[in-house]
């Protein structure tokens, strides 16, 4: 009885650290899924064209590059990273390569 309960209150200590379960064995805490940014290939060329020349012009820097994109039929998103930072923009595009908007991502408030 002794042992269980001195086993109980070092779980007990430890649970924060090790994921105690109630019989005194431990589990290992669940992994976070990574996430990976989606790259759907069903963008059209053109779309990704256009994301690329209109953040580009917006941010009046050219080193830009494509980070995410996601097909829909009305518009298509895409994620354009700009700088070494890769600074994270946000284009809505037609397929046709129409864009409808640019819009920084990243928190202007802390510039």
């Amino acid at each position: 009885m002794k042992f269980l309960a001195t086993t109980g209150l070092i779980c007990l200590a430890a649970v924060v650290l090790s994921g105690c379960t109630t019989d005194g064995s431990s589990q290992s805490p669940p992994m976070a899924a990574a996430t990976q940014p989606l790259m759907d290939e069903s963008v059209p060329p053109a779309a990704r064209s256009a994301c690329l020349a209109a953040v580009s012009n917006t941010a009046n820097n050219g080193d830009v590059q494509i980070t995410e994109m996601i097909f829909s039929q009305a518009n298509s998103q895409v994620t354009v990273g700009v700088g070494p930072t890769r600074a994270p923009w946000r284009c809505l595009v037609s397929n046709s390569g129409v864009v409808a908007n640019v819009m920084s991502l990243t928190n202007e408030g802390s510039l």
